[in-house]
């Protein structure tokens, strides 16, 4: 109701992905890759969401809003083994968003402006009512320095919130930075 799209992506993804937008310097390596740019598994959600984004831009989108829900995973030697868990590795589901281009769909009534981090600050804070969000500064590899916030919802940090840090948006060919967030998608849920 917020006006995003949901995409669906591979959980494997590009190791550059992992290096940059995630700073995860030892991805899990997939043994037997289905195509080799796709050697490792995702820490993040925000890489593929780029991704939907230039696929978007090269088709001359205006305005892209998309989220996704799915599986991080990430080396952790406190999990155990079980039937659908593997020793060593955490698999947390996450959503992330991201929202690029004009914050209102076009219309009269108001002027075009860029969506910004408050645009989309509305959003996460929508999506986790009732629960009481608190954005406090922060930094992520990703995300701009100085227009990213850490989201802490009782105390505790659940994700990020922030603008594309424009390395990478250089790097990734976009022109105007989009604004993206990855959440626990347990304590959305909570």
């Amino acid at each position: 109701a917020l006006d995003y799209q949901e995409t669906v992506s591979f959980s494997f993804v590009e190791a550059r992905w992992e290096h940059e937008l995630a700073g995860n310097p030892d991805p899990i390596r997939v043994l037997n890759p289905i195509a080799a740019p796709l050697s490792v598994m995702r820490s993040s959600l925000i890489g593929s969401l780029v991704s939907t984004l230039r696929h978007n831009l090269a088709r001359r989108a205006a305005r892209v809003r998309v989220f996704e829900i799915g599986r991080t995973y990430r080396r952790d030697p406190a999990v155990l083994d079980g039937d659908v868990v593997v020793a060593g590795i955490d698999q947390p589901l996450r959503v992330a968003g991201l929202a690029w281009g004009p914050a209102d769909g076009l219309q009269w009534g108001t002027p075009d402006r860029g969506v910004d981090f408050f645009d989309v600050k509305g959003d996460v804070q929508t999506l986790l009512q009732p629960l009481q969000a608190r954005f406090v500064a922060g930094s992520h590899p990703a995300l701009h320095p100085g227009r990213c916030a850490s989201v802490e919802v009782s105390g505790r940090r659940i994700g990020w919130l922030g603008e594309l840090h424009p390395r990478w948006c250089q790097s990734y060919e976009i022109a105007q930075s989009p604004v993206l967030f990855e959440l626990d998608l347990a304590a959305v849920l909570a």
